[in-house]
């Protein structure tokens, strides 16, 4: 959460900057979602949570970009939606393959530093995603519980080409944290094992 701070702070003072050139806009756009090789869950009454796939999400927000000369700083609040799904086996021998969903609701605050190269913006930095709420079928299960941690953090690539007022970007994005360490099933927290990925295709448009 320091960590959330201090970037959200280091912005603010940039943004007053009086020689500062600044952008305001709204980005909307979609995301798909990967895991590497994941591992299964499997707990301590021998059920086990498959990770099977994950549904194409959607995002939208706001952005600030400041022209700093030379580079420029690129803030954002976004919120995205993702769901996935898992096939669970087990729970005392009564359920066989079944599938069952989990959909997240994050505020993503990334803070990008970029440069310009001819008409396309080339840009990374860390990125910091909130938990706003989630629902799960895997409550179905009276042993299921979800710790969330307060912030999770990861890092983002991108580029992206302005056309007037729009803006196209496409962007990959790696984490820090392993997917599923949310889990929790008979009080003891699981995870599949492997830090998401995620490839985001964006569309900005500039309102000041």
């Amino acid at each position: 959460m320091k960590k959330l701070v201090i970037l959200i702070s280091t912005c603010f003072l940039l943004l007053f900057q009086a020689d500062a050139q600044i952008q305001i806009g709204a980005k909307f756009g979609l995301h798909t979602f990967d895991l590497n090789s994941p591992k299964d869950i499997i707990s301590s009454d021998n059920q086990s949570v498959k990770f099977k796939d994950a549904n194409i999400g959607f995002q939208g927000g706001i952005y600030t970009k400041i022209d700093l000369g030379g580079i420029f700083l690129e803030p954002r609040l976004m919120f995205n939606s993702t769901s996935v799904d898992y096939t669970i086996n087990g729970d005392n021998g009564g359920v066989i393959d079944n599938i069952v969903n989990e959909k997240f609701l994050n505020l993503d605050i990334p803070v990008l530093v970029g440069v310009n190269i001819a008409i396309v913006d080339v840009y990374a930095g860390p990125v910091a995603h909130l938990n706003l709420s989630s629902s799960s079928d895997l409550y179905d299960s009276d042993s299921y519980d979800e710790r969330f941690d307060t912030a999770k953090f990861g890092a983002r690539l991108g580029a992206g080409i302005d056309l007037g007022k729009i803006n196209v970007g496409l962007e990959y994005e790696s984490n820090f944290s392993k997917f599923g360490d949310h889990i929790a099933i008979s009080g003891e927290r699981y995870s599949f094992d492997s830090r998401p990925s995620r490839i985001l295709m964006n569309v900005g448009i500039r309102l000041l």
